[in-house]
């Protein structure tokens, strides 16, 4: 699993928005790393969100490297763990301003790693 960016002060937990700020990360894993690995902390609901936003492509289009995986937005103390469409930091919904800073690649092999990441 990788991490590239990072929500500073994240205050969207849970689907809703909060006045808790906290670091929030964008986990990218293939499909057999989010069964494996992420699923287990989601509930049957979080699963099948999480199955409807994978859309891996059948050619060689410029995205498909991104719309193979699953992506999730991860609070660090882990209270969070949401499904996102993989376009979710580039998205139009943030007009000129995004909540994502790119940071330097982070390999994961459990989502409970992020609980002593200091980025």
């Amino acid at each position: 699993m990788k991490i590239k960016l990072i929500w500073a002060k994240c205050r969207f937990h849970n689907k809703h928005w909060t006045d808790n700020e906290m670091d929030s990360y964008w986990v990218q894993c293939t499909i057999d790393e989010a069964r494996n690995r992420v699923f287990s902390y989601l509930s049957e609901g979080q699963i099948e969100e999480s199955m409807k936003n994978w859309e891996p492509k059948a050619n060689d289009d410029l995205m498909k490297n991104e719309s193979e995986h699953l992506y999730y937005l991860v609070s660090r103390d882990l209270q969070s763990i949401e499904s996102f469409p993989w376009y979710y930091p580039f998205s139009g919904q943030w007009n000129a301003y995004c909540p994502f800073d790119e940071i330097e690649e982070i390999n994961i092999s459990d989502l409970k790693e992020i609980l002593a990441l200091s980025v």
